[in-house]
């Protein structure tokens, strides 16, 4: 009764950062439609780089054009909801360190990790996530396989592991701020790292494959959960998903505990 206590109490809280955030990006509007017109270029990009390659080939290893088409959606969804949960937040994390703003989230009665992973949320992409899912669902319909009600399940359970995985790394590049006192460059390091998750796991291979299935997990966020879609579940990878994402997701805890040790708050 304390967790469900606990995870409702939490609960209630993200609900409250989502009003207040949805309220001060309405006050903005055309922030509000840049972020949705910027999502639009990115996905066209995507979509173009790709067919570009799939005119001079018929398949990247086991992904055929089709595949394609469903695994970038799957990655735009993936990175969707990041956006909306997280990059709010840890994108800042250098700069509330630097600027002692920080502490206004270690003051709060309420644990700091979820305060500085959760406080603001981006609500425009609530908008995406929308588009995605009605795109995603019209895909897996036109499919030229039948794609099973426990192919989905298995799919939700993966992605949700892969978006705790993109997290956990996000997080801990974040979180080197405490070590290098004014890490400005975390951002643009995760998202180059992050680069690797939005090609097919199938380009990869030997070493770079191997890294990227264990000390890099990038393959893990969109990847697995589209093979497991179309696919049919695979326990390997899907065991293997679920080590790694709860690895990773304890190594933040470690880190943010250990970092806290070292802040000095640039306020006092």
């Amino acid at each position: 009764m304390f967790m469900v206590g606990m995870v409702l109490r939490y609960f209630s809280l993200w609900i409250s950062f989502f009003n207040n955030s949805l309220t001060r990006d309405l006050e903005f509007k055309a922030n509000f439609l840049g972020g949705l017109i910027v999502d639009i270029i990115f996905y066209g990009i995507q979509f173009f780089f790709f067919s570009i390659i799939y005119s001079y080939v018929d398949a990247l290893g086991v992904f055929t054009r089709e595949d394609v088409m469903i695994f970038l959606v799957i990655t735009f969804l993936a990175d969707t909801f990041y956006m909306f949960f997280f990059s709010g937040n840890l994108f800042n994390l250098n700069r509330w360190m630097v600027r002692g703003d920080l502490d206004y989230f270690l003051l709060r009665p309420v644990e700091s990790q979820f305060m500085v992973s959760f406080r603001y949320v981006k609500s425009y992409a609530l908008v995406s996530i929308v588009i995605l899912l009605i795109m995603l669902t019209t895909l897996i319909i036109d499919y030229s396989k039948p794609i099973g009600f426990f192919n989905v399940l298995a799919f939700v359970f993966s992605f949700l592991m892969g978006t705790v995985l993109w997290y956990s790394v996000d997080f801990i590049i974040s979180s080197s701020c405490f070590w290098f006192k004014n890490f400005s460059v975390s951002g643009w390091l995760s998202h180059e790292i992050l680069k690797f998750s939005t090609r097919p796991d199938s380009i990869y291979t030997g070493i770079l494959r191997k890294v990227l299935f264990s000390m890099i997990p990038m393959v893990l966020i969109a990847s697995i959960p589209t093979r497991t879609l179309l696919y049919g579940p695979n326990y390997h990878y899907l065991i293997w998903q679920l080590f790694m994402a709860m690895t990773f997701l304890s190594l933040t805890r470690i880190i943010w505990k250990r970092g806290l040790m070292l802040y000095e708050s640039a306020s006092s």
